[in-house]
């Protein structure tokens, strides 16, 4: 091939290699562009998330429930551990982990393993002393509960990774939790990681924090007083609400067991549950003051009317109504104070099933109260066309039907102020880092339910019951006390029957009664011994509602004073 042909011919071949290749780029570069920029990225750069500070968790008066700080916590890289049994042997101690599960973790084949989240500073300190190759911290937040246990159950828990698990943690999280910062870092030819020149700066924001309805003193009286009815009577459970009467708010919410939320041991897990909102109990003689609203309400009996009490037991559809004591006649004041279940029945009968019905879930029961917190339940009411024939009698003195207590207080608050059903507050705003208010929450009122009328009437009945009826023991020196005693018997499951050795006592009730300030309510689960709510449950009224007026600086509303006779006084066989 001549000289001049040959030179030709690679010059083409060049050419044509060049075109190639130029078509090759433009490919590459320009039509494919965004899928080898994003391969190049995944392999040059990493987005690292850390979670913003947690938002703090404050009674009424800005006390902190539950607060944020930062922690170590410990990391190996497995690949950089030569000596990985002399590395777990001195960590093991520390970490108050075995030997055997940090070798494991240190033989992982991935490029990061966590040994311990969260561990004590001065642990930190001693492992980062002893300068083990491939052991690493990394700072994060860990949450404290400055108060322990106190308003546990609606405080709630956050978990490791600083998830809200129960409480306001929970139903606020988002709030508390904001939102991640992400920071983008870039590998150098060594696959060390710096920051990206062209990542943004982005300025560290904690979350918001939650500001409570409750009282932090006031929640300190329930549960002190809480924790010294549950030992003296030995209950299975216990708990105290106390709420504002007029607005709704509560201001302290306690159930006994609970839980300590720095304990680092699991047990705590079992209490998370708040049994305030999501037990479900037959309400027994505090259902009575409902029943009673509906009749007067709608003029169906007057104070005087007379109801026979059958000396004590009732045969109603084949199945006995039985009374406490042996009563002949009862005026319908008279059937509320001694809470007979044979004048309630009677009563009901006049009343009706679609007005009950009405009436019980016009004063919240059978629905969401709308507390914002997690787990209620909507207790149990049937509609009246599931009802048998003996329901209406049944729930006229509060069997038959399922209730939790943050439904029958809010019932009771309506009658306290006046007749209107408040929505049950347990946040009051929404704070930003530097405390400002960026939301707040009033008070709101879901319907109103009786005339003033009528709920002044109820107060005066249940302010008999307190000073000459079942409710003896709830009398508070000084102060009016309007309330009403609770002994409910306990379905048993096993034996479709009423135990008669398992029962629920409790006390609601308001003070000061003529311009009441709050609403508190008492129940003792499976309470051992004395079972009466007039006997067990209405002592704790007393003591808490009588710390509370103190507290708030109400003085005594009349100079009339009230002697509260020794519990021994008060016979077994009290009245429920």
């Amino acid at each position: 091939m001549p000289r001049k042909t040959r030179i030709i011919s690679s010059m083409l071949i060049v050419i044509f290699t060049l075109i190639v290749l130029e078509i090759r780029l433009y490919y590459i570069q320009i039509v494919n562009h965004h899928r080898y920029r994003k391969m190049a990225d995944k392999q040059s750069f990493s987005v690292r998330q850390a979670d913003f500070k947690r938002g703090t968790i404050y009674d009424r008066n800005g006390n902190e429930l539950a607060i944020e700080f930062e922690v170590s916590s410990v990391y190996a890289i497995p690949s950089l551990i030569s000596h990985r049994k002399e590395t777990a042997k001195k960590l093991a101690p520390l970490l108050n982990m075995s030997e055997k599960a940090i070798r494991k973790k240190l033989h992982s084949s991935n490029s990061f393993v966590w040994l311990k989240r969260k561990i004590d500073t001065e642990i930190a300190e001693k492992i980062d002393r002893l300068h083990l190759k491939g052991i690493k911290f990394i700072n994060e937040g860990k949450r404290f509960y400055p108060e322990n246990e106190l308003a546990s159950q609606v405080i709630g828990l956050a978990g490791l990774d600083n998830q809200g698990l129960s409480g306001i943690e929970n139903s606020f999280d988002p709030t508390l939790r904001r939102k991640t910062k992400k920071t983008v870092r870039r590998k150098d030819g060594f696959g060390r990681e710096v920051i990206a020149a062209d990542s943004a700066y982005q300025p560290e924001v904690s979350g918001c924090g939650v500001v409570t309805t409750i009282d932090r003193v006031i929640q300190y009286i329930a549960e002190v007083e809480l924790k010294k009815a549950y030992n003296e009577t030995k209950a299975k459970l216990a708990t105290i609400i106390v709420q504002d009467s007029k607005t709704g708010e509560i201001l302290a919410l306690a159930n006994f067991p609970s839980f300590n939320g720095n304990s680092p041991s699991r047990e705590k897990y079992k209490y998370l549950k708040n049994p305030a909102i999501s037990s479900i109990f037959e309400p027994g003689s505090t259902f009575k003051p409902i029943v009673a609203a509906a009749l007067l309400e709608e003029n169906i009996v007057a104070l005087e009317d007379r109801f026979y009490c059958e000396e004590g037991v009732y045969l109603f559809n084949g199945l006995p109504i039985r009374d406490h004591e042996s009563e002949d006649w009862l005026t319908f004041i008279q059937v509320l104070e001694k809470s007979s279940n044979i004048g309630m029945a009677k009563a009901g009968q006049l009343l009706g099933k679609d007005k009950l019905y009405e009436y019980a879930r016009d004063f919240g029961f059978g629905n969401f109260t709308g507390i914002r917190l997690p787990g209620e339940t909507p207790g149990i009411l049937k509609k009246p066309k599931d009802w048998s024939e003996i329901s209406l009698s049944r729930l006229s003195f509060g069997q038959g039907i399922g209730v939790t207590a943050i439904q029958l207080i809010s019932a009771f608050s309506s009658l306290a102020n006046g007749g209107v059903l408040m929505e049950p507050m347990i946040v009051k705003r929404i704070v930003n880092p530097s405390g400002k208010a960026v939301k707040e929450f009033r008070p709101c009122p879901v319907r109103r339910v009786i005339s003033y009328k009528t709920a002044k009437t109820l107060t005066s009945i249940l302010c008999r019951i307190v000073e000459h009826g079942t409710g003896r023991e709830a009398r508070i020196m000084g102060y009016k006390v309007a309330g009403k005693t609770g002994t409910a018997q306990k379905f048993d499951a096993a034996t479709g029957k009423y135990s008669d050795t398992n029962h629920i006592a409790s006390f609601i009730g308001y003070l000061p009664a003529e311009q009441p300030k709050v609403t508190i309510l008492v129940i003792l689960d499976e309470p051992q011994g004395f079972y009466w709510g007039g006997s067990v449950a209405a002592p704790v009224f007393a003591r808490v509602g009588l710390r509370i007026m103190r507290h708030l600086g109400i003085p005594p509303d009349s100079q009339k004073m009230f002697r509260n006779p020794p519990q021994e006084a008060v016979s077994v066989g009290s009245p429920l």
